[in-house]
């Protein structure tokens, strides 16, 4: 089945995005997510407020083993929808290969971490998702804005992809936020979450979370991205005003750092995503052009870009994990609504290398995968896959960070010219 599924992606990949050039962003035609939302029964208008499960402070993760970008989301007043849903840059196509439960299924009023069906209920995800390759295979979600209250979420679930399943992990640590972002560490295979007063570091063996850097007065801040710096092991948070750094090694934890030149980060969260080519953080803030950031002389290099214009980052909140870097077709991709196509941005030179797919784990998403249950009450057979505004709520007494759609106010860094070329750091 794998040498199967590696002919078919590498057979799909004669596209556009090949011959794009560096330096430019590229539309990808008829793809927007609406396409495989599940269609709207008696019960609900599923179809109608699937939107929010981007619009509503929702995030994403890169899919590294399939080459899929990969969205979660919803919560709190917004949606109740759990559906799992995923971009594939090998076909370009959009499916919908999890849920959702059956509306049957969901509880009405309260705060509900865990739906009847003992899948997870639905939430904000900020940037609180995490993909862990194999041989675990799974995406990590930890916090984040509960269907319906909109109280925060104490539960960490673990989406399994070979298996199509969740599965409920030990809860996190009782100091740990709404909008608290989290990563994947290659060197030790653990996950690193920010907190609101400390560090911790995500053991997936062990199920456990170890604690780490703390700090008395505490870090939150709720609209922010993060990556981690490969070159510096650095974890690089940004968001809120703010530039926080993260030394995985020291274990040290630098808040509001100070930025030689202009900080071009503004009140919403930015898309942030580690480039191995160039060994930068880039950071785009809506338009065409991105940024890099440099951990060591803690600066923003400006980076004029041509090609089709993503336009504003405009979902609430702002980017979180739905920027991020897609190594198969060595592209960044982004997807900002529901109803928008997806686009993907060229910095370096090559095409990318396509995955290796796990296993015989039936992670085709056109083959026989069957999500556990649907809108319509039951099995819905083969996952949804086609080619192919916002209700946010303000701040209530649950301590939601929501607020209503705002296009984040940027500041911006006068260019410095293109593609400053990397040097090897430690």
């Amino acid at each position: 089945m794998s040498a199967v599924i590696g002919l078919a992606s590498a057979t799909a990949r004669a596209d556009e995005i090949d011959d794009l050039e560096p330096g430019n962003w590229y539309e990808i035609p008829n793809t927007p997510m609406r396409d495989v939302c599940p269609p709207n029964t008696a019960d609900y208008d599923w179809n109608f407020y699937c939107q929010n499960a981007i619009g509503a402070w929702s995030g994403g993760v890169l899919d590294t083993a399939r080459g899929r970008l990969v969205v979660w989301g919803g919560g709190h007043a917004d949606y109740l929808g759990n559906e799992v849903y995923t971009f594939d840059l090998a076909t370009l196509e959009w499916s919908r290969v999890w849920g959702p439960s059956d509306f049957s299924q969901i509880p009405w009023g309260g705060t509900h971490e865990e739906y009847d069906d003992g899948n997870p209920g639905s939430r904000h995800t900020y940037s609180g998702l995490v993909y862990l390759p194999p041989p675990y295979d799974t995406m990590l979600t930890a916090g984040g804005s509960l269907w319906q209250s909109g109280f925060y979420g104490s539960g960490v679930w673990s989406y399994d992809f070979g298996g199509e399943a969740w599965t409920r992990m030990a809860d996190g640590p009782g100091e740990m936020g709404y909008g608290d972002p989290m990563l994947y560490d290659p060197q030790t295979g653990h996950a690193f979450r920010r907190a609101n007063s400390r560090m911790y570091e995500y053991d997936p063996d062990a199920d456990m979370f170890i604690p780490r850097a703390n700090s008395d007065g505490g870090f939150w801040a709720s609209d922010v991205s993060s990556d981690l710096d490969l070159a510096t092991r650095t974890m690089v948070i940004m968001g809120d005003d703010r530039v926080d750094l993260y030394d995985l090694d020291t274990d040290t934890y630098e808040q509001d750092v100070t930025i030689e030149g202009s900080n071009v980060v503004g009140g919403g969260s930015p898309g942030v995503a580690y480039d191995p080519m160039q060994e930068r953080t880039v950071v785009w803030t809506g338009g065409q052009n991105v940024y890099t950031f440099d951990v060591e002389t803690r600066s923003f290099s400006e980076h004029e870009i041509g090609g089709d214009d993503p336009g504003p980052i405009t979902p609430s909140g702002g980017a979180f994990g739905r920027f991020r870097y897609a190594p198969s077709r060595n592209v960044f991709v982004y997807v900002d609504s529901a109803d928008a196509n997806v686009f993907v941005l060229r910095m370096s030179e090559g095409q990318g290398t396509p995955p290796d797919p796990p296993g015989d784990d039936d992670d085709d998403d056109d083959d026989d995968g069957t999500p556990t249950t649907g809108p319509d009450g039951g099995d819905e057979g083969t996952p949804t896959s086609s080619g192919g505004e916002d209700g946010g709520q303000d701040e209530d007494a649950a301590g939601c960070s929501c607020r209503t759609n705002r296009a984040p106010g940027w500041t911006l860094l006068a260019p410095f010219g293109l593609f400053a070329l990397a040097r090897r750091r430690r």
